[in-house]
């Protein structure tokens, strides 16, 4: 037995994964519309101190995100922040995500761990949504305030990639807004994960879209304004 059989996976149509997922009809693509909103998602502390148990390395990132809000804030568009807050040890309100994940308990209320990142601080006029779950949609109002905002485009930055930035793009797709992830302004703790879901949110979720075209858009965007 091979192991792909042994992985219950269908071999390869193509010489490569690109092309198998092209054969297979992935990899469409979405309109970017003319009201886009910006979220950053959870550039807390925990992730860039090297004294916390999730230190990810993601500093490259972290200046992304920096970059790509001034850009934001350039063009207009609203600018939205996530952060994960528990109100007590137990973990109540995250239920069996934070079961899973002991590490959430850096983000209980009072932990120096759960304050934002150095520059990642929320604006006067941005909005914070806080969240007990990986998605920015999950149990909170966020769709409300985009569509109350009539946004039709949700540019994502943030971490991590495998988890609370592909969580929101798949909850935005399903919510009915574009996703449209910013390569330079995402980031994991290893290679692997973060280019593989990279990979599967741009042939199955939405846009994965570089920084240089991300403010090209946002150009646009502004000047239809």
């Amino acid at each position: 037995m091979t192991s792909t059989e042994q992985s219950g996976a269908a071999p390869l149509r193509g010489s490569s994964l690109a092309e198998d997922y092209a054969a297979a009809g992935f990899g469409g693509g979405l309109q970017l519309g003319a009201r886009p909103a910006l979220v950053l998602i959870d550039p807390a502390r925990a992730y860039v101190d090297p004294e916390s148990s999730l230190y990810a390395g993601v500093e490259a990132s972290q200046a992304g995100m920096i970059e790509l809000r001034e850009a934001a804030r350039a063009a207009g568009i609203p600018v939205f922040l996530t952060r994960v807050l528990y109100d007590n040890a137990s973990g109540t309100l995250g239920g069996l995500f934070f079961q899973k994940v002991p590490a959430l308990a850096a983000f209980v209320e009072g932990n120096p761990m759960g304050e934002w990142a150095q520059g990642l601080e929320p604006g006067d006029d941005e909005t914070v949504v806080t969240k007990h779950y990986p998605s920015a949609f999950a149990g909170t109002s966020f769709a409300a305030a985009l569509n109350a905002l009539r946004v039709d485009t949700l540019l994502i930055g943030g971490w991590s990639t495998s988890g609370c930035v592909r969580a929101t793009a798949l909850d935005a797709l399903q919510s009915g807004f574009v996703p449209v992830v910013v390569r330079e302004a995402v980031g994991d703790r290893h290679v692997d994960p973060h280019e593989s879901n990279l990979r599967d949110i741009a042939a199955k979720i939405g846009e994965v879209r570089s920084m240089a075209q991300v403010k090209e858009y946002l150009s646009e965007v502004a000047g239809q304004a």
